[in-house]
């Protein structure tokens, strides 16, 4: 299947945990991210169509910096009523500085496809 994002994803390599900004909880584990959008994996049941204010923990700081921050959109979620199991769902980027944005390139620079 041809990939059809405007900017392909990278697979994490490490565990990097999102948070929820407003709430202070715990959305998920980040599985992919590029500057355009991310999925995560997420013991919390997720909507779609719900704006977020993310933290995204560095597993090491970057220049002295230990997170990334910026709004998503959450634009799909599996359907998990026939596992009871976890949530993978799906974010388009949708507020970010250039900062962050160069972090990410960052980050993903080194991981694998």
């Amino acid at each position: 299947m041809q990939e059809q994002r405007a900017y392909p994803r990278k697979r994490v390599n490490e565990k990097i945990q999102i948070k929820d900004i407003n709430s202070g909880k715990l959305v998920g584990n980040l599985v992919n991210i590029s500057t355009g959008g991310l999925m995560l994996l997420s013991e919390t049941p997720l909507t779609p169509n719900r704006l977020f204010q993310f933290s995204l923990a560095l597993p090491t700081p970057i220049n002295g910096i230990p997170v990334i921050e910026f709004g998503a959109e959450c634009l799909w979620v599996q359907d998990v009523s026939a596992t009871n199991g976890p949530c993978w769902a799906g974010f388009q980027i949708i507020d970010i500085s250039d900062l962050d944005t160069t972090l990410i390139e960052q980050l993903i620079k080194e991981w694998t496809d």
